[in-house]
C-alpha cells in the first residue's frame, strides 16, 4: 500500500516546491503528510475536478452538484486570490494575468513606501493561488475587472482594498470553521495560516489610508460589531464579490 502512495506523495512534494510558503524542506513535508492523510492517499488533483462554481442568470453562484463544502471552500479561494492579485496589480500600475488593462492605474497613487507594501501583497496572493492551485484546487475563471473609478484616486482604491480584504477574511473564516465541523485539520490550518496574512493586508490599506486607528478590530468576524461576515458557503463569498461590483471576464 505504501508503494501505491508514493507516486502521489512524491507529486505533492515537488508542487510545493515552488512555492514560497514551503521552501523549508521540513514545512514541505509536514504539509505533504498532512495533505496525504487527509485526502487517503489520493492526489487531490484527482479528487477535486473544476467548474465549482458556475454563473447562472446575472451574477449569480451556486455550487455544482455533490461538490464537498470544505473543497468548495479551498476552490473559491483560489478565485479570491486571484482577485486580490489583480487588484493590487492596478494599484500599483502593472499588468497580472489576471486583470484587464483598463482598470490599471494611470497614475501614481501610492509613495514608495506603500508601493513596497503593496508589491510585497502581490506576491504573497500569487504564492496563496499558486499553492492552492498546486493542491489540485481550481476555479473556472481567470480575468476580473473593477469597478469603473476603482483606481482613479488612492482614495477610492484603498477604500474598495478594504472592503474586499474584508471579504477574504470572512471567507477564510467560513472554510475554517467549515473544516472544523468537518475535522479537517489539514484545510483549517491551512486557511489559517493564509487569513493571517489577509488581516495583515486590512490594516496595511487601513494605515495608509490614514484611518484611526488602522487595526481597529477586536475579533476578525462575528464577535466584532465591525468583524468580517463569516460565510456560512463558498457560494455566499463570491456573491459577496460579486456584489462589491467585481466583474468576470473569463
Amino acid at each position: 500500500m505504501a508503494e501505491d502512495r508514493q507516486p502521489d506523495s512524491e507529486r505533492a512534494e515537488n508542487l510545493l516546491r515552488s512555492s514560497n510558503l514551503f521552501r523549508a524542506t521540513s514545512t514541505r513535508r509536514t504539509f505533504m503528510t498532512r495533505l496525504m492523510a487527509a485526502s487517503g492517499g489520493v492526489a487531490l488533483g484527482a479528487g477535486v475536478g473544476g467548474g465549482l462554481l458556475l454563473k447562472s442568470g446575472v451574477g449569480a453562484v451556486a455550487h455544482a452538484d455533490g461538490v464537498d463544502p470544505v473543497v468548495a471552500f479551498g476552490n473559491a479561494a483560489v478565485g479570491a486570490e486571484r482577485i486580490a492579485v489583480a487588484f493590487y496589480a492596478n494599484a500599483l500600475g502593472d499588468s497580472s494575468a489576471y486583470g484587464v488593462a483598463s482598470d490599471e492605474a494611470k497614475g501614481t497613487l501610492l509613495n514608495s513606501s506603500h508601493r513596497l507594501y503593496f508589491s510585497t501583497a502581490r506576491r504573497q496572493e500569487q504564492d496563496h493561488q499558486d499553492t492552492l492551485v498546486s493542491l489540485g484546487l481550481s476555479f473556472p475563471y481567470h480575468v476580473f475587472s473593477f469597478p469603473a473609478g476603482t483606481f482613479d484616486s488612492a482614495r477610492n482604491m484603498l477604500a474598495f482594498g478594504e472592503q474586499l480584504e474584508g471579504i477574504f477574511i470572512g471567507a477564510y473564516l467560513g472554510a475554517i470553521k467549515a473544516a472544523a465541523s468537518e475535522t479537517n485539520t489539514f484545510i483549517a490550518e491551512a486557511a489559517a495560516q493564509i487569513l493571517g496574512v489577509e488581516c495583515e493586508h486590512r490594516v496595511l490599506i487601513r494605515d495608509i489610508a490614514g484611518e484611526d486607528p488602522p487595526n481597529n478590530r477586536v475579533f476578525e468576524g462575528n464577535l466584532s460589531a465591525n468583524g468580517s461576515t463569516v460565510y456560512a458557503s463558498a457560494g455566499d463569498a463570491v456573491n459577496a464579490l460579486l456584489a462589491l461590483g467585481v466583474g468576470v471576464v473569463s
